[in-house]
């Protein structure tokens, strides 16, 4: 051990807060609490918890903080136990269970008598209730194992506990082997024995149960083990074996459970170096007095034998009789099959059954037991499985007579319940079992029992199967799931002495100590086995028991525990594991005499003894301590126990925890904290014991620790603790190598003196330079060769007479010393323990010798590959080169003493060759090494440590248990070792970077290499980095600093958090006057604080003009408008004010219906401030008319809320779309906040469908539904049902259906009363069944909406329910539900779907009946349409379609034509195309010379069929291409919206051309909609300045509607202010059929035809295809050119070029919308001439690239490093020399003015001055090197004081020698394969495609365009001249 370190008194942290709170009273007795300390590793981080349990509190604290607190006063139980384990989290997406394991998280289990509280550290809570007692229980590694508490023993007439038959006079007297026990107890005389024998006495023995009553009553019939492994599951069983053996007959069968009398001891998770996990479970059997050791094993929920279970088809269940399972009814004596039974008399206290009732109760139980099985219903989710454990709990502890039901009766005759344990062990220990000889014996004339025997095998542990000891039926848990495995691995007797009288009621977890030791992987054995260690302490007899196990693998799947041997240590008071990386034991050991002391001891180690240092009395860690934490060395100044060396006052050993942490606990009962460091602090010296472990043999390995333990002690004696080195650690290390190869020399010990300091000279000198180095370290550092230069520096005389000893020299002599002490006699004497002592043989002596100057050299070695570790350092490669020189020195290795001694400043000693062993035939340097590989490709082999190994042990197969330990010791010599193996097979610097990766390889290595190793491996990096295989993973990617590549398109990759999307600027925003006009008047700058918050996106988007800010003037409902009416001459001044308010009043129609345009504006751009209030604003009816420049207002009685309720509906909806579906916290809290009071609002209701739509009130709490519902609010029920049917679109879900189903009356049952519900209500209803069983072709759903759509109502009914708003959005249900599935109906054939749907929307109405048959045709019409969308189906298409004659028309409604051409069109989806001559043939053929509309000039009714039918070709043409920018498509639609309103505007003047120009209107506005779909969130301008003359509209005879559409398609040309477009699948085309549909309301609150809140559905449409690039390093959008590559003959394409066979490429600038993607190809940057890495995204190749672009829309691009090419260096020099003035000069410029960077080319400026990480250096971030970092550092190696460096050079030179040769190779094979692989294309065109690994240019070409290599052959021949001039001056 390096240190015992005392701590102080350790309390729990908790106690003080017991006390506080009145818990525990003041200065509590320890017996009234438990302290438990539990130690945790949980995400790479280590927790320390601790639990203070009472009677009924359990207080939690970790990291010496408390946390919380758990009571048990409600439930009034005391607590039974406490403890932390780990269950998994609850998960409600069932498609992540199972992908996989759920993960587990870290809880709380708080066991009462009969319950466990379930406390997670995250929050959650549950509880369990237990059907049984809980005794205690254990922590598992899922979930917990739990014990039952066995029922208590009665009371009644007492007598011996002994078996005996009972008495059947016709029944043999002679007892079968077979069946030695009888189910009867009788007393027992010992009046006619003979000389009767011991009895054996247990733990379990006392005076109070050594007798019993004559019949003891049944235990319960669980188990005695169970488990929880899922706070939601059923309770588990525990069981022995996967299934029941097949036995041929019963009393042969085993049980699946263990030994009722097992009590669980410990658990542990044992984790192996290899990764290998393997549980150990103890348990203990106090009947028997064995210990067992188990290997636990976690069953899956598939497990073989529960898929037995499920395949097991079902049986009768057998009747359950009173008495045990096989025994007839009536029988008395159960007897072997074999023998015959008479009439046998009852069991006494038994009674027969008086009937089969009972029976049928118990089969009804069964029945309902196994109804419950989660295991026979495969879709049952953890929350549905309702706990068949709780039920029993409920009737086991309930005092019903139902109760026998669950009670377990005795066993079947024969039935044996297996003792996992009686087998008797071989000890070592020399304890033997007493032998028993034979007993004659008889019992009362009745049959004799085999006394001895039966004492024999209870003594042995054996069963004994009595009232006491009964099995488990196995039709009681057939709804329980075997859950953990229990594998016997072996059992031992626990040989107790002693009757423990007082301690057979406590659970058996307080009376013995459990611990498992895991051995390192150096102390496995000749098999390779890594062993294990279980430790069991017996407190009471003092006595410890050790099993050691072996670990057997043949691979990570199959591990076997095997048993070793069992050694026993007596006068043991206590023991446990003490863990500090290596485990390890700490025992209190006592003498005959009383004393105590303390000791480390392992299988695979030394004894160590321990001293104890002084005890502070304080408590350092309390805030109530006011000492100094600094120890007094002279141990005074503070008070302090001292406890003797014998340690007579320690009690107990408690708490250990990581890092060496124990507790000692005293007579008085206070605790001592301890730290016993058992690692070095030091990681060189770590470092350098564990390379020594890992040569030497299993037996040799862990010795060295003990050693340098000792050598501490010894160190810390001899020099005291005023003398000790500055680094004890090192020098205790460096004495111990020098002693073990002293021990070799015949002169041991002679000729050297003391090694203490002479004077304070000395002592200085020692402290400046306390490494192996003459000089300090500071004297190294070139900042200080000024004062050598000037003479400043001159070494001062000493004050000594005698020169002080160098480092080594000093050690030399401390190893002389160390080796002629009693600690150096026990270690290299003739008793020796370490490899190199006296007591072996000579040739091993030596090969461990050897062994460990290979591995210390290896060691050196290796640290020359990483530039983490100077040499300055102390310890370091400094110290450990000295020591192996003074090693070589002694073993005269000539070669190797001098290249150690190369540039080392260290004094040695003097001796030389007192030592002989074998040189190696070379020295080996690594540097040497990897030249020869990477310069000739002819290297020869370097050593290992495990050659090293195999050499020194024999073993030429190499020990692979060791791999681990050896790859962690030396992983980058392992690294290069595994690339050389494979360099010869690679052709390309492609395959050469994936060999580095496949070799471990990563940035943080390479980052850390030396520079002259480094710069071949970046060459070969720096050649792939410009365009790397697109099928390498991200590793691959992040090793060719190509990160950008690997996140492309990843929706966690976003901006850094609070990013604005502006550039950082000290320019304030506002200032104090705008702040307060903000705060007065929040209304008037709302727009303002819009516009100004939108993202750079948006403001680059339509960075050339004003087009977006013109459209959100227009979409303003809070700015006045600006109306012009010019004064007629004959009007007078009140006339003129009468008609300005008479034209405010019609403005203000057109102003209500700007909201819903409004909401496509500014669609998904919010992320909503949580802590504020989120403002919807309201309307400005105010109008500013010129000329006379008067504000008018219009009547505010004419525009009170209540009259136009749905305006501001629509404004609230407006509000909540502009909330992105991606804000994080809109939940039901914040809904609520944002609740407008006590009453309901239509702007809130608005506002909750909007959420609904963007799809957050998916997580909102269901109870605020019905908070909202309760009052009948008819807006919000509307908003609250659309937006929850919206959220949960597709997901049937159960409550979402219940709510919208009690708000239809046709949901209801039958006779339920009418509902109190207006029809807008339940037509939304109507509509949100649609949504919510959106594609699910559900039956019943189908069959409501198309009742309703055919329902016939009563004539005389005024206001019927069923209008056509109601029955069009039953049609639209039934098209949701049955979406897109005309070709596919499955199950709704026989409703003849179809053929009703087609008879109501085209077949012929009776006259008298037309105005109760029209309101279905809509429905009809648009249901066919959403059925068939897409289909193909010309015979539906057909009949759907419009009448054939003219004169059909007449009878035929014209937006009822509209409809019908719509609906055929999508029909025939793929048929739609963008010409005049698919609209000329779509018109009848009466109208098909018109199809132009120019010949248009006069409005006429009969025109009313040719508009529609134009109108609803546009608008299929519309859907078609919506979001496609198609400009062909879009110029054929402004053509006839020019057509339409230039008719529109033709005068009218009788009704008929009034109705035409009514219907005209329509047409115009479907018109402007459908352009606008086709360019949405475009902006295009051609659409624009038709919309924004629509929008200026003031004439009274434009309605509301007609304003409404033109709002709505400036809104879609402007979606999401440019950042969205609409999609053209499925629900997007049926979404805007709903959205746009083409009857428009007339007035603010009409909704006959079509219900206003549907007017919203176009969210569920959108498509985000704006792609924006941006910077990696500052997440700024940045404007970069892309090429866009269509696929050939896509829409697109054809739209850009009339080639339709082949492929378009067009040319775009970020931010930009995409073509839709089923027609783009792929997406390439064009960023190299903005300093840019170029991206590509291959949507035709990597199709999930699609959803993934769908998910995030960003591309993250990285620099380009600079280089020195010709053109961009003379760039940049001009630029910096004129470009720019004094003011604007680099801040940094002044750096170049240095030494050593003032010849640093521009492009080497730029790369020091990178502040972006432009990707030219090693790995990522601000600190990564670079090329100019290298070229400085090997500038500087030229100085000459490192070899390494010197040797780094030569190798650097090398490979520039090769560097042209190589290119010429990997070109020569290029091209051999590129010949190949055309040969073979000529031959083969089918074939799999392969992704190459071969460069996509030539290695010339892509040298050429990034300048050279990553360091440069300028900069290399710059070096090489230095060097030669730097050898010229030496």
């Amino acid at each position: 051990m390096a240190s015992v370190t005392s701590l102080g008194v350790h309390q729990p942290t908790s106690l003080r807060h017991a006390i506080d709170e009145g818990i525990l009273p003041p200065d509590p007795p320890a017996s009234s609490y438990t302290w438990d300390v539990v130690v945790d590793r949980e995400g790479g981080v280590e927790y320390i918890d601790e639990l203070l349990t009472t009677e009924n509190c359990v207080l939690w604290s970790r990291g010496g903080i408390f946390r919380k607190s758990f009571r048990s006063t409600v439930e009034n139980e005391t607590v039974t136990q406490a403890l932390l384990t780990y269950f998994p989290v609850d998960n409600q997406s069932p498609a992540k269970i199972e992908t996989g394991p759920a993960p587990l998280s870290r809880a709380l289990v708080v066991f009462l008598k009969t319950q466990a509280h379930i406390f997670f550290l995250t929050g959650t809570s549950h509880v369990v209730h237990m059907p049984f007692e809980v005794e205690s229980a254990c922590a598992a590694p899922r979930g917990v194992i739990i014990q039952r508490k066995s029922r208590a023993n009665s009371t009644g007439a007492m007598s011996l506990r002994i078996p005996k038959v009972p008495p059947n006079s016709f029944v043999s007297s002679q007892v079968s082997a077979f069946h030695p026990l009888g189910q009867q107890v009788t007393e027992f005389s010992t009046e006619r024995l003979g000389k009767p024998k011991t009895l054996p006495l247990r733990l379990s023995s006392t005076l109070a149960n050594m007798w019993q009553p004559p019949m003891e009553p049944p235990d319960s019939h669980w188990p005695r083990l169970v488990c929880l492994t899922d706070p939601l599951l059923e309770i588990g069983l525990v069981v022995t074996q996967l299934e029941r053996p097949k036995t041929a007959g019963r009393g042969s069968q085993n049980s699946l459970f263990l030994n009722p009398a097992d009590e669980i001891l410990h658990i542990q998770e044992i984790n192996l170096e290899n990764g290998v996990k393997v549980n150990i479970a103890v348990t203990v059997n106090r009947e028997a007095s064995l210990y067992t050791v188990w290997r636990l094993t976690l069953l899956d929920k598939d497990d073989p034998f529960v898929g037995k279970r499920k395949q097991k088809k079902s049986t009768t269940s057998r009747r359950r009789s009173s008495m045990a399972p096989g025994l007839a009814s009536g029988a008395a004596t159960p007897l072997h099959p074999s023998m015959r039974e008479s009439f046998g008399a009852p069991l006494p206290g038994k009674k027969t059954r008086k009937s089969v009732k009972i029976e049928e109760k118990d089969k009804a139980l069964d029945n309902a037991l196994s109804s419950l099985d989660p295991e026979k219903d495969s879709s049952a989710t953890r929350r549905q499985s309702r706990r068949v454990s709780s039920l029993l709990a409920r009737a086991d502890l309930s005092a019903s007579q139902d109760r026998s039901s669950f009670t377990e009766q005795p066993h079947p005759p024969g039935r044996r319940v297996d003792s996992h344990g009686s087998q008797r062990v071989r000890v070592s220990g020399g304890f033997g079992h007493p032998s028993f000889a034979g007993l004659n014996h008889s019992l009362n004339s009745l049959a004799e029992a085999p006394v001895d025997n039966l004492l024999e095998e209870l003594r042995a542990g054996g069963d004994f199967e009595g009232f006491h000891n009964m099995g488990l039926d196995d039709h009681g848990f057939d709804g329980l799931t075997q859950e953990m495995l229990f594998t016997k691995i072996h059992s031992v007797p626990m040989d107790n002495t002693n009757v423990r009288y007082s301690l057979s009621n406590q659970p058996a977890r307080t009376q013995s100590k459990v611990f498992i030791l895991v051995g390192p992987s150096t102390a496995a054995d000749e098999l390779g086995r890594i062993p294990l260690l279980v430790g069991i302490q017996d407190p009471v007899d003092k006595r410890l028991q050790l099993l050691s196990l072996h670990v057997e693998q043949a691979n990570k799947a199959d591990v076997n525990v095997v048993f070793g041997e069992l050694r026993r240590v007596q006068s043991v008071v206590d023991s446990c594991k003490l863990s500090d990386e290596v485990e390890t034991m700490i025992i209190l050991s006592e003498d005959k005499s009383g004393g105590r002391e303390l000791s480390l001891q392992s299988p695979w180690g030394k004894v160590t003894k321990i001293t104890l240092p002084l005890l502070f009395s304080d408590n350092l860690h309390s805030l109530d301590y006011q000492g100094s934490h600094i120890v007094n060395k002279e141990g005074t100044g503070r008070r302090s126990v001292g406890i003797g060396m014998s340690g007579a006052q320690i009690e107990s050993i408690t708490h250990s925890q990581l890092r060496g942490l124990l507790d000692l606990r005293d007579k008085d009962g206070k605790f001592h904290r301890l730290r016993i460091k058992l690692r070095p602090s030091s990681h060189q010296v770590q470092r350098a014991l564990d390379v020594c472990r890992g040569v030497l043999p299993s037996n040799h390995a862990e010795r060295i620790l003990a050693g340098w333990w000792r050598t501490m002690q010894w160190l810390h004696g001899v020099q005291g603790a005023t003398q000790m080195p500055l680094d004890a650690e090192w020098s205790a290390f460096v004495v111990l190598i020098l002693s073990s190869f002293l021990a070799l020399s015949p002169g041991v010990g002679s000729g050297h003196g003391a090694a203490s300091a002479k004077s304070n000279w000395d002592a200085m000198q020692r402290h400046i330079a306390p490494n192996s180095s003459s000089c300090p370290p500071w004297m190294r550092n070139k900042g200080w060769e000024w004062m050598l230069d000037e003479g400043l520096l001159e070494t001062p005389s000493s004050p000594a007479t005698q020169k002080t000893k160098g480092f080594m020299a000093l050690h030399t002599d401390l190893a002389s010393q160390y080796l002629v002490s009693p600690d150096g006699i026990a270690a290299f004497g003739q008793s020796g323990y370490l490899p190199t002592a006296v007591s072996r043989d000579r040739e091993s002596r030596e090969l461990a010798a050897w062994s460990i100057m290979l591995a210390l050299h290896l060691l050196l070695e290796e640290q020359k590959l990483s530039i983490v570790s100077p040499e300055e350092t102390s310890p370091g490669s400094t110290d450990l080169r000295a020591l192996l020189c003074q090693l070589a020195s002694w073993l005269n290795w000539s070669p190797w003493m001098q290249a150690y001694q190369l540039g080392m400043q260290a004094e040695l000693d003097a001796d030389q060759g007192i030592i002989e062993l074998k040189q190696p035939p070379k020295y080996y340097c690594v540097l040497t090494w990897i030249q020869e590989h990477l310069a000739s490709n002819q290297g020869t082999e370097f050593p290992t440590l495990g050659a090293v190994y195999a050499a020194a042990a024999r073993d030429a197969s190499k020990d692979t248990r060791r791999q681990y330990l050896w790859a962690s010791l030396t992983p980058r010599t392992h690294m290069f070792e595994k690339l050389f193996a494979v360099l010869g097979s690679v052709k390309n610097h492609v395959e050469m970077v994936v060999a580095m990766h496949d070799c471990g390889f990563t940035p943080q290595i390479l980052e850390t290499l030396p520079e002259a190793v480094l710069t071949p491996l970046q060459d070969m990096i720096f050649m792939c980095q410009p365009n790397p295989p697109s099928s390498w993973p991200k590793p691959l990617l992040s090793l060719v600093n190509r990160t950008d590549l690997g996140n492309v398109l990843q929706p966690g990759k976003s901006s850094r958090v609070g990013y604005d999307g502006q550039t950082p600027n000290h320019v304030a925003k506002w200032d104090y006057r705008m702040i307060c006009q903000h705060l007065d008047d929040l209304h008037e700058q709302i727009e303002e604080t819009d516009g100004t918050e939108r993202q750079a996106v948006v403001r680059t988007l339509f960075r050339e003009d004003r087009r977006l800010n013109e459209a959100q003037s227009m979409l303003s409902a809070t700015k006045p408008r600006v109306l012009r009416l010019d004064p007629k001459p004959e009007w007078t001044e009140s006339e003129y004010l009468e008609r300005q308010k008479e034209l405010v009043t019609t403005a203000a129609t057109g102003t209500l219906a700007i909201p819903a345009g409004r909401g496509l504006l500014y669609y998904s751009l919010r992320f909503p401030l949580l802590t504020q209030k989120y403002h919807i604003g309201g309307f400005n009816l105010t109008c500013l008319v010129k000329p006379p420049n008067n504000t008018v207002s219009v009547d505010k009685s004419l525009f009170t809320e209540e009259k136009i309720n749905w305006a501001f509906f629509h404004q609230g909806v407006a509000g909540g779309l502009a909330i992105s579906p991606h804000a994080k916290g809109i939940d039901t809290s914040w809904i609520l906040y944002n609740k407008p009071g006590q009453d309901l609002s239509n702007r809130h209701a608005g506002f909750l469908l909007a959420l609904g739509l963007n799809g957050h009130l998916k997580s909102v709490a269901k109870w605020v539904a019905f908070k909202y519902l309760t009052p009948k609010h008819t807006m919000t029920s509307i908003g609250l049902l659309l937006g929850l049917a919206a959220s949960y679109l597709g997901t049937m879900d159960s409550l979402i259906t219940r709510l919208l189903s009690v708000h239809v009356t046709r949901m209801l049952p039958r006779g339920a009363a009418e509902l109190n519900l207006s029809k807008h209500t339940q037509t939304t209803g109507v509509m949100g069944i649609g949504l919510l069983y959106c594609n699910s072709q559900h039956r019943r759903m189908s069959e409501i909406m198309m009742s309703e759509i055919e329902h016939i109502d009563d004539a005389e009914e005024e206001d019927p329910l069923r209008d056509e708003g109601y029955r069009l959005a039953a049609g639209f249900a039934l098209g949701f539900i049955n979406l897109g599935k005309g070709n596919d109906l499955k199950g709704l054939r026989d409703m003849r779907l179809t053929e009703k749907l087609l008879t109501i929307a085209t077949a012929t109405k009776q006259v008298e009946l037309v105005h109760v048959l029209d309101r279905s045709a809509a429905a009809a019409v648009v249901a066919i349409a959403l059925i068939f969308m897409k289909s193909e189906d010309h015979i539906v298409a057909r009949k759907i379609d419009v009448p054939d004659t003219v004169l059909q028309f007449d009878y035929v409604r014209p937006d009822i034509l509209l409809l019908r051409t719509m609906a055929k069109n999508i029909i025939l989806w793929k048929g739609i195309s963008p010409t005049f001559t698919w609209i000329q043939k779509g018109l009848p053929a009466e109208y098909r010379s018109r199809y132009k509309l120019n010949s248009v000039t006069k409005l006429h009714s009969k025109d009313l069929p040719f508009f529609s039918i134009v109108a609803g070709l546009c608008f299929a043409l519309g859907l078609r291409f919506a979001g496609s920018a198609n400009v062909q498509v879009r110029d054929l639609l402004v053509h006839y919206l020019d057509q339409f309103m230039r008719i529109v505007r033709t005068p009218t003047g009788n009704f008929d051309t009034e109705l035409a120009r009514g219907n005209a209107r329509m047409c115009m506005d479907l018109l402007g909609l459908s352009s606008a779909m086709v360019m949405a969130g475009t902006g295009d301008l051609t659409v624009l300045r038709r919309l924004r003359s629509l929008h200026g509209r003031d004439d009274a005879s434009t309605t509301y509607g007609s304003h409404l559409a033109a709002h709505l398609a400036i809104g879609a040309l402007f979606l999401g202010c440019g950042t969205v477009t609409f999609g053209t699948s499925n629900l997007a085309t049926a979404s805007l059929i709903v959205a746009f549909y083409p009857l428009f309301p007339t007035s603010v609150q009409d909704n006959r035809s079509h219900l206003q809140a549907f007017r919203h559905f176009w969210v569920l449409a959108t498509d985000p295809r704006c792609l924006v690039t941006k910077d990696l390093t500052t997440g700024q959008p940045i404007n970069i050119p892309v090429q866009i590559h269509l696929k050939a003959g896509s829409p697109s394409a054809a739209a850009v070029s009339l080639a339709r066979t082949r492929a378009v490429t067009i040319r775009r600038q970020t931010p930009c919308l995409l073509p839709p993607l089923d027609d783009v190809a792929s997406v390439s940057t064009d960023a190299g001439a903005l300093g840019y890495w170029n991206l590509s995204i291959d949507f035709e190749r990597s199709p999930h690239l699609i959803e993934e672009f769908r998910k995030n829309q960003s591309l993250y691009l990285r620099h380009r490093p600079s280089h020195d090419s010709p053109y961009p260096a003379t760039l940049r020099a001009l630029g910096n020399e004129t470009g720019r003035g004094d003011a604007e000069q680099e801040p940094l410029e002044w750096l170049f003015g240095l030494d050593a960077l003032k010849n640093l080319t521009h492009a080497e400026r730029a790369i020091v001055l990178d502040r972006v990480n432009s990707g030219g250096g090693v790995g990522e971030g601000e600190g990564a090197s670079t090329a100019v970092d290298a070229k400085l550092v090997l500038r500087s190696g030229l100085d000459g004081w490192s070899r390494d460096r010197l040797l780094g050079l030569k190798l650097l030179f090398e490979w520039a020698d090769r560097r042209p040769a190589l290119v010429e190779a990997i070109e020569a094979t290029t091209a051999e394969n590129m010949a190949k692989r055309k040969g073979k294309g000529k031959a083969t065109k089918k074939g799999k495609k392969k992704v190459s690994l071969e460069p996509a240019e030539s290695i010339e070409t892509a040298l050429e365009k990034d300048n050279g290599w990553w360091l440069r052959d300028s900069a290399i021949e710059e070096l090489k001249g230095m060097t030669w001039l730097a050898g010229r001056q030496q």
